[in-house]
């Protein structure tokens, strides 16, 4: 029975440890580890076979950040929701048929299926690899039902069609013997399990494109292909609406550290200290614009969250970040809307 208890204690300690989300994370906390051993633990999760499958079991069984809570799916629906009101703002005036291509499946396809109950004709949601299963995505479909009948799905995201949240319910009514295969397609969205530097999809078929906290995992040669690929299949007067993390994610688990940590690295150094599952690119505010620029884009609003002054001062650079200007390096968080 002790060993049951100590086990489970063992469990407690790393489930607070590695979570993004934990509460109790603070200087005074003598459990929480640096951040560095979070950096080792990951890599040495990489160098086992199938070491995503590891990654995943660790976020979904220790840290539980993989699960669709109700707080999470709420600041889904509102981050659609200010997608969707970009495109309404800046996008065509036909807004009553529209495609999206959404960047960053992830586990839980809430943005997709949002899209699709405002009016969405044909989604694309892309990612490098499959995380959906049949039983995230009911479970997904399940929120949104559950949310409606108490008017919370509308405040949420007010201009959901209830003819297409009767498709949701008929397609939750029936055995749960689909796979991801049969069961998106029925609401017109496709994951998509490709680079998305080469879609796959026609020209001049997508009219916004959407993406959160994806940008910054991307390789900036990459990116810009991508972009370009984006490009290719916008239609005219496409709009890009992205929401960008720039931070150091470090600082979100260890507290003695700022978002700006990841600076004072050089390229070579933070290789080997990045997590191999989720490697920043490290760009600056100015690089993204520059490739929204280089693709044909033009920027037409940016909503940018700075951090401290002070916590920027204290960060002695790597080489690669020392002729950016200090207003460039204390973005921590962007919203951009571009347009084709």
């Amino acid at each position: 029975m002790g060993a049951v208890r100590q086990h489970g204690k063992r469990r407690s300690i790393l489930r607070d440890s590695f979570s993004l989300e934990n509460p109790r994370r603070n200087k005074n906390n003598p459990r929480m580890p640096n951040w560095l051993l979070k950096s080792a633990v990951q890599r040495a999760i990489s160098f086992l076979p199938q070491s995503h499958r590891w990654n995943e079991l660790l976020q979904n069984k220790i840290t539980q950040s993989l699960a669709l809570t109700p707080g999470r799916f709420e600041v889904r629906l509102r981050d659609t929701h200010r997608y969707l009101e970009q495109f309404l703002k800046f996008g065509a005036p036909n807004a009553g048929e529209f495609s999206v291509l959404e960047l960053g499946t992830g586990w839980n396809p809430v943005m997709p299926v949002g899209l699709y109950l405002c009016g969405a004709s044909e989604v694309w949601t892309i990612d490098i690899v499959s995380h959906l299963t049949p039983s995230r995505i009911r479970n997904t479909l399940g929120f949104f039902v559950d949310y409606h009948p108490r008017g919370a799905l509308e405040k949420l995201i007010p201009r959901a069609r209830p003819d297409r949240l009767a498709k949701l319910q008929e397609i939750l009514a029936q055995p749960a013997d689909e796979t991801v295969d049969s069961l998106l397609p029925r609401l017109n969205i496709h994951a998509v399990v490709r680079d998305a530097q080469d879609t796959g999809i026609p020209p001049a078929s997508v009219d916004l494109f959407c993406s959160n906290s994806v940008l910054e995992y991307i390789p900036r040669a990459a990116l810009a292909n991508m972009l370009a690929e984006f490009k290719r299949v916008a239609r005219p007067g496409a709009v890009l609406c992205h929401f960008i993390n720039l931070g150091d994610e470090y600082a979100k688990f260890d507290s003695t550290i700022t978002p700006f940590n990841f600076l004072k690295y050089s390229d070579a150094q933070w290789r080997l200290l990045d997590s191999p599952f989720t490697r920043k690119n490290r760009l600056r505010i100015s690089d993204y614009r520059e490739l929204l620029l280089q693709a044909g884009g033009t920027i037409l609003q940016e909503d940018l969250v700075n951090g401290d002054p002070r916590d920027l001062e204290r960060i002695r650079l790597a080489p690669r970040f020392q002729h950016y200007s200090p207003a460039d390096l204390l973005v921590l968080q962007a919203w951009i809307t571009a347009k084709f």
